[in-house]
């Protein structure tokens, strides 16, 4: 290229676009590589990892059994554990250990343990290891002894195992029916007291004397006060049967445990499962994560609620943001008159893409939330005060401050296009 074209490819912005492209390309390249390290480091976490057991040897000599998933693992400095210990050899700069996912929690205290490499006996994966996954206290690691029903042993010996997936079959189905009437029957018919204790309370705010009416939610309210008097006895009965079923279970320090098992949501033996079984078990464990609900202060579970709420939350954003974005940039280009006023609009709202989200939030929150949606209950719901109606952050009020902090981008987005 000659000193002539190159001084025209630079006044043309030739440079500027190949620079544009690339910190494109490395943008999308890093936004990627974030992807597939979220997706590696992440989507492993579904798999059923196999269960160890060794014996362990601390710095005082005592040896402890111990059974457990192995979780993560590293090679720290010596210096790095601030003490000495006699396990590691004098010349040995470099110590190597384990982080074990014991589980365990209402037993041991805490899931995870760091061990040394050098206390580390022969490490073995029993077949018989059993994994169970609970609503409370998280995963439990030991060998099924027993499956039993009211008390009585239902199976021992060699069948346990086929007796606590049969009886874990049964369970799961009482507590679906369980959660069906506390969240559907018994939550509807407690909506519908409170609409009529509302709308009593409302007669007595306006000064409304009607006998008649009053009769008749009177009557409404013994009927649906029956109905939640049939539905409790129904639910103590379920409730006798879902806690009759226990199982028991030999920890790695040999104590054996009675346990309830309604408090277990699946039972697995990782030793002992084929590639197609541990292939059944990651797809269902993934499945639960999209689709269900959380549980263990969001430690286990699914994200499906969140995934909902932000899901919903962006459609009606999207709603309210493209026709009011759109035709604002529209008729500020093509047909407002270029003057003053108009180039005021345009860096105000030019102002208003580069304002921090978390003012947006704020904003939200004392607009919306507290004035508008505390004048909302005043003036329209008075008979449920003090509690809020519109008065709390919900989804709508997500919704419009998430589409005021969009407006702005959409606008100087169509503008420009």
């Amino acid at each position: 290229m000659t000193k002539h074209g190159l001084k025209r490819w630079i006044a043309e912005g030739g440079p500027y676009i190949w620079l544009n492209a690339g910190a494109v390309s490395v943008s999308v390249l890093m936004v990627v590589g974030l992807l597939l390290l979220i997706a590696v480091r992440g989507l492993g976490h579904f798999w059923p990892g196999r269960i160890a057991s060794f014996d362990y040897t601390d710095e005082n000599g005592a040896v402890e059994r111990m059974l457990g998933e192995f979780a993560d693992h590293e090679v720290v400095p010596r210096a790095r554990l601030g003490r000495s210990d006699p396990r590691i050899p004098a010349d040995q700069e470099l110590v190597e250990r384990r982080l074990i996912k014991t589980g365990n929690r209402d037993f041991l205290g805490i899931d995870f343990h760091w061990v040394l490499g050098a206390g580390m006996g022969t490490v073995s994966f029993p077949a018989d290891a059993v994994a169970l996954e609970r609503r409370e206290w998280g995963n439990l690691y030991g060998y099924l002894v027993a499956v039993k029903m009211g008390g009585k042993s239902i199976a021992n010996g060699a069948q346990p195992w086929v007796a606590l997936n049969r009886q874990l079959g049964r369970t799961r189905a009482v507590f679906d029916t369980i959660r069906h009437i506390e969240r559907d029957l018994i939550g509807g018919i407690n909506y519908r007291l409170e609409r009529l204790r509302l709308k009593q309370r409302g007669l007595e705010l306006a000064h409304k004397d009607d006998p008649e009416l009053l009769a008749r939610m009177q009557v409404e309210q013994a009927d649906l006060q029956a109905e939640y008097d049939r539905h409790t006895a129904e639910l103590a009965g379920l409730y006798t049967d879902l806690n009759a079923a226990t199982y028991v279970v030999r920890l790695a320090d040999g104590t054996e445990h009675e346990l309830p098992l309604a408090k277990v949501v699946r039972a697995y033996r990782p030793n002992a499962m084929t590639l197609p079984g541990k292939a059944g078990f990651y797809a269902s464990k993934f499945w639960e994560f999209i689709s269900d609900e959380p549980r263990e202060a969001n430690t286990e579970g699914g994200i499906f609620p969140a995934i909902f709420g932000t899901v919903l939350m962006v459609m009606i954003m999207a709603v309210l943001v493209t026709p009011f974005g759109v035709m604002a940039a529209v008729y500020l280009r093509e047909y407002a008159r270029q003057g003053t006023l108009t180039q005021i609009i345009r860096i105000a709202v030019n102002n208003l893409a580069g304002v921090p989200s978390v003012v947006y939030g704020v904003f939200g929150l004392g607009f919306f939330v507290y004035f508008l949606g505390g004048n909302i209950d005043a003036l329209f719901f008075a008979e449920a005060l003090p509690a809020p109606t519109f008065g709390t952050p919900g989804l709508m009020w997500a919704s419009l401050t998430l589409a005021l902090l969009t407006v702005p981008v959409v606008i100087v987005s169509t503008e420009e296009g």
